[in-house]
């Protein structure tokens, strides 16, 4: 590794190391010169025990844990030493600081390892020096530098003052997977221990002295404003503090950045509690004026939908001469799907805390993007960066809502409009009524089969509303909808893929697995279609269909490893006993999938009463996401993709009327309950590969398998979501 490179990722000051930073001590409270610093992810201290800074937000999703295990892998420290102190915002120092797309471990797999193998290399120079031998001699192993053919030995702790005074090393060696004795292990969450007792501080939990609480009675139409208000109720609450309207247009408009909506309109209440606050926003009177132009209810935005599935649309791509294998195809399979717009509902409210003053703007956020957060809040109140701190909290749930920064604007709006400190909190309501939605859509798919009842021809096409449009991207408006890379692209000869978009005020942005979310359900109980109208099995049929060849192209250079593909479906086939006979009213399902590097197989087994009533038994999954950081932390993943993924799958739309949305809490917008949820056997294969991404994979096959698994209980196809919408009786 060069040393420009790791200056470069690890900005380690004055080419060396640095000494007297405050650390914790085992009792949380700082003490000066007890630690040295290494680089800004690690610090060693006089007692032995390692401080690793967690660099990336925390919204559940176990990244807090498992970075700081590849670091202390590397750094060849033991774990109980280990303490883990998370990162404020800053860029230049820690590098890249989001979590989405499940880019977390795939992104900082070399970099993190890079981290402690480099502050190990330099620990043992340190060490062959103190023990007057050549360093090709010696090795660490637990915290200590050891020589190998004396075994004496000296501890990390005795070598800082030393390590601090050599240069970086030009070359490093990463351990062998074979050594390693962190990764791979079954480790509990960072602050598992604070959660279970109640002490883990989320961004909701957070104070500051004299602060405000603050909510917004929002504009309830999703583009509109106040025409007026009477706040005389209002303020007869006790603890109100102020009230005024706040207007987006005054700020930036409807899009701060590409990608980050601007806060809703409204009327903003502040008070000495938030449920003064709630009360009195309750309390408003306000008229709402709105703009009608566009599409403004799901009615009205699927019957576009409909129509323009008849329309000549975008052609995404094409392969081959897909009309002329139609023309002359043996037989033809058509079908058309249906999936409904999706909130993201994270249990934790959404909440910020801002204090604006004239030479700082400090934000306390549960926040999965910090950098847009610092970018739009520089833009819009004229700041420069540097003086703008973001401190990443706790987050209780993302799933890409908390990928916006809406909830930021408000809170340092106003704190500056106030002159004090403010937390911003929504209700249930506001979250579920003011989110950005998973864009709903109609499919059209159609298949040909030639004389081998092989398919020989492919068309997809997609009638949606474009995140692209609706966030003010650069590209086509295809592009976060269906791109060139969708399956099976590649896999089939003649192949046609096409777009039509029906541009809506309904706001819409990124959800668990975005598109594939959408796309994988429609595809893969289409490919059960077309293999049960040839009487084949489902499982097999897919198998055959994806094929062993280990590197398909797909899309410019990207080739997709079908085999690792079909070892997922192999191993979900043999752990479910996929063929077994079942009962009339039972059935099992398959689906398989490759999202974000990681390749997932899922098998569900189901039974449907008589008059109807679904129960989703077991699922049964296998992944392969290369090497597993932390097993517990992945099963926490997968299980969490499995739950979400069924609730939306079960119950999950989203409908508006008249420009507003009509769900407003889990009563009309329902989720899992605990009677509810399946058993869940998980299997990961074992790899040497890298590690791919994990908290998105697992949810695009639970809808088609829990779909297929349907099927063959009842005979009945799903192919409208959310599944109570459909009428499950068999006779």
């Amino acid at each position: 590794m060069e040393r420009r490179t790791f200056l470069k990722l690890y900005t380690v000051f004055n080419g060396g190391l640095v000494l007297g930073f405050q650390a914790c001590t085992s009792d949380g409270n700082p003490k000066e010169a007890d630690f040295t610093e290494f680089s800004p992810f690690i610090k060693i201290g006089t007692d032995g025990s390692v401080i690793i800074i967690a660099k990336n937000p925390e919204i559940g999703q176990g990244i807090k844990t498992s970075l700081p295990m590849i670091i202390a892998e590397e750094l060849c420290v033991r774990w109980e030493k280990v303490q883990i102190e998370q990162a404020d915002y800053n860029e230049e120092k820690y590098g890249g600081q989001w979590a989405g797309g499940s880019f977390g471990v795939r992104l900082n797999w070399e970099d993190m390892r890079k981290a402690g193998a480099t502050v190990r290399e330099v620990l043992v120079q340190a060490g062959a020096e103190y023990l007057k031998v050549n360093k090709r001699d010696c090795y660490a192993d637990d915290g200590e530098v050891f020589h190998k053919q004396s075994s004496n030995k000296v501890p990390y702790k005795d070598l800082v003052e030393r390590a601090a005074t050599i240069p970086l090393p030009e070359e490093i060696t990463f351990k062998n997977q074979k050594d390693f004795k962190i990764v791979g292990k079954r480790i509990s969450g960072a602050d598992v221990n604070k959660i279970v007792v109640g002490q883990q501080l989320y961004g909701i939990d957070f104070r500051l002295p004299n602060m405000l609480f603050a909510t917004i009675k929002k504009c309830p139409y999703h583009r509109g404003k106040v025409s007026r208000f009477d706040d005389t109720q209002a303020k007869l609450v006790t603890g109100v503090k102020d009230v005024f309207v706040i207007d987006n247009k005054e700020y930036g408009g409807h899009v701060i950045l590409p990608n980050s909506p601007n806060f809703i309109n409204g009327v903003a209440v502040l008070a000495t509690s938030t449920w003064s606050a709630f009360k009195a926003a309750n309390a408003l009177e306000v008229e709402w004026g709105r703009d009608g132009q566009l599409a403004d209810s799901t009615d009205e935005a699927f019957e576009k939908f409909r129509v323009q599935l008849s329309q000549p649309g975008e052609e995404v791509r094409k392969d081959g001469n897909p009309e002329t294998v139609f023309e002359n195809a043996k037989s033809i399979i058509e079908a058309e799907y249906e999936v409904p717009f999706l909130a993201h509902v994270p249990l934790e409210p959404i909440n910020c805390t801002a204090s604006f003053t004239e030479n700082l703007i400090e934000i306390w956020a549960p926040t999965q993007n910090p950098g847009a957060i610092s970018e739009a809040i520089s833009k819009i109140f004229k700041f420069d960066p540097e003086n703008i701190r973001i401190h990443m909290l706790r987050a209780g749930g993302g799933f890409g809502r908390r990928y916006y920064i809406d909830y930021a604007i408000e809170a340092v709006l106003l704190s500056k409009l106030s002159k004090t400190p403010v937390k911003v909190v929504w209700s249930r309501e506001d979250d579920i009524g003011h989110d950005y939605y998973r864009p709903g859509g109609v499919h059209k798919l159609k298949a040909s089969l030639d004389e081998n009842n092989k398919i020989s021809g492919w068309y997809h096409k997609i009638a949606n509303s474009s995140r692209v449009t609706w966030l003010e991207r650069d590209g086509s408006p295809s592009g976060t909808e269906l791109d060139g890379y969708e399956f099976p692209a590649g896999f089939v000869d003649n192949l046609l893929l096409e777009y039509n978009e029906v541009k809506s005020n309904i706001p819409i942005g990124q959800w668990r697995a975005v598109s594939h979310s959408s796309n994988v359900f429609v595809v893969q109980c289409f490919l059960d279609e077309v293999a049960i109208s040839i009487n084949k099995d489902p499982a097999d049929f897919l198998a055959d269909f994806i094929g062993h060849e280990q590197a398909v192209p797909v899309f410019g250079n990207f080739k997709l490893d079908a085999g690792r593909l079909n070892k997922v479906l192999s191993l979900v086939v043999e752990k479910s006993q996929w063929g077994r006979k079942l009962p009339k009213g039972q059935g099992l399902g398959i689906a398989a999938s490759y999202n974000q590097g990681a390749f997932v197989a899922e098998v569900a087994e189901v039974s449907v009463n008589r008059n109807g009533s679904l129960k989703v038994k077991k699922i049964f999954v296998a992944v392969d996401c290369g090497i597993v950081v932390n097993p517990s932390g992945a099963e926490a993943q997968v299980q969490g993709g499995i739950l979400e993924g069924l609730s939306a799958a079960l119950f999950g739309e989203i409908t508006t009327r008249n420009g507003r949305t009509e769900e407003s809490n889990f009563h009309n917008y329902k989720w899992l309950r605990i009677n509810q949820v399946p058993e869940i056997e998980i299997y990961f294969m074992k790899s040497d590969e890298a590690p791919r991404g994990l908290g998105e994979p697992p949810l695009p096959p639970l809808a088609p398998a829990v779909c297929n698994a349907i099927f063959q209980a009842t005979g009945k196809r799903v192919r409208k979501l959310p599944i109570e919408s459909n009428d499950l009786r068999w006779s």
